[in-house]
């Protein structure tokens, strides 16, 4: 059986017809719309505010007041065994000064530590330096008798305080038994050394340096 397609279904045949009265009616409507409003002119939208109103309360004035001052304290009764004390005696008041007679206390330890603490700041240390010192003058201490004849070794470490010209000022024994103390920092104090330089210039400084004791 053949199919045949109705007149009425084909869309293809109104499709001119309907396209140009689709363009009419819209060009129609734009003409009507601009010759009912010729201008438009778009308005913002003004939001109504309230006032705000501010209300301010007199806040009363504060003074500051001072605490009362701590009542007496209560009189503690002495306890005596002698007869002729009456019950009710307390002790009095009196102006004896018993710290008029006192020596002063010795000044504290911890001013020292603070003058050798300035002191140790004005001398620099090994790590900061451009040019390190190089000794050009060494003296060996001398073997204690004492701790010859206990056979006793070891080792100190002083730590020597350099001027600008390479020389020791002084010396502080770090470590080390006792015994080899004040032979070791007599032969430290005649070392010499070449002068210590940082930025170009020569400056004071502070080295460690060990003395062996070796018994032989």
């Amino acid at each position: 059986m053949r199919l045949r397609k109705y007149p009425e279904a084909d869309l293809r045949r109104t499709y001119g017809k309907v396209l140009w009265i689709c363009v009419g009616l819209s060009a129609f409507v734009h003409f009507f719309i601009l010759v009912v409003y010729p201008s438009f002119e778009v308005k913002a939208y003004a939001k109504s505010q309230e006032p705000v109103i501010i209300q301010l309360e007199q806040i009363p004035e504060t003074k500051q007041q001072r605490r009362p001052p701590p009542p007496p304290r209560p009189v503690v009764p002495i306890v005596s065994d002698n007869p002729d004390v009456p019950d009710d005696a307390t002790i009095e008041i009196t102006d004896f000064d018993f710290l008029a007679d006192l020596a002063p206390p010795p000044a504290l330890a911890l001013e020292v530590e603070i003058e050798i603490e300035e002191e140790e700041a004005e001398y620099a240390e090994l790590w900061m330096l451009e040019q390190k010192p190089v000794p050009t003058r060494r003296v060996d201490p001398e073997y204690p008798r004492r701790a010859r004849e206990l056979k006793i070794e070891g080792t100190v470490v002083v730590e020597m305080y350099l001027n600008e010209q390479g020389k020791v000022d002084s010396v502080r024994v770090i470590s080390g038994n006792r015994l080899f103390h004040e032979v070791t920092k007599e032969a430290a104090v005649q070392w010499e050394f070449t002068p210590a330089m940082q930025n170009d210039r020569p400056v004071r400084l502070k080295v460690a340096v060990p003395f062996s004791f070796v018994f032989r």
